[in-house]
């Protein structure tokens, strides 16, 4: 299957969702489970110091990354074209 869809899978997606879009979005559907099982494990209170201590300086790092890319300035600009090359003067007709 894997084999297959590598070789032709994204132009027969295309081509299913263009042309037949009832049975793409049935498949689509088929691949959301029915029933899913979550369970919770303790969370923070299972966590040690240093793992509650590692966890912070992600969401810091995270955070200041976040902060950086709001505060970064674009400078816009259009690309000038290059300058001719210089001709060479005839110092003997002065």
């Amino acid at each position: 299957m894997l084999r297959d869809f590598r070789q032709g899978g994204p132009a027969a997606i295309a081509k299913v969702r263009k042309h037949q879009p009832a049975a793409y979005m049935k498949i689509c559907a088929l691949l959301v489970p029915k029933e899913m099982k979550l369970e919770h494990s303790g969370g923070v209170k299972a966590m040690t110091t240093e793992q509650i201590e590692r966890g912070i300086e992600l969401i810091k790092e995270m955070l200041a990354e976040r902060e950086a890319e709001a505060n970064a300035k674009v400078i816009e600009g259009e690309a000038m074209p290059s300058l001719p090359a210089p001709t060479a003067v005839n110092a003997k007709s002065s």
